[in-house]
């Protein structure tokens, strides 16, 4: 296993973060509060919100070979909106 570049998202305000953990748990993903890491489907991911710059800085650690990190990239992108 190995894991992916971080992603760094600016703008997000903290409505619009509070609307990505809800998104994001309504895909089943462990997400909550200002930082953390989860799991999903296989994968290990860390995080960390900013609400005075509204940047949230994300990385998949973990996850399987096969998986390419341009994939997890773009939903990551796609639950942001």
């Amino acid at each position: 296993m190995s894991g992916c570049p971080e992603i760094v998202l600016d703008g997000l305000t903290p409505e619009k973060y509070a609307a990505l953990l809800e998104a994001a748990q309504k895909q089943g993903i462990a997400l909550s509060g200002d930082a953390g890491t989860t799991e999903y489907s296989g994968m290990q991911f860390q995080w960390s919100y900013d609400a005075a710059s509204g940047t949230l800085r994300m990385q998949c650690t973990e996850k399987p070979f096969m998986i390419p990190c341009h994939m997890i990239e773009q939903k990551i992108r796609q639950l942001v909106g």
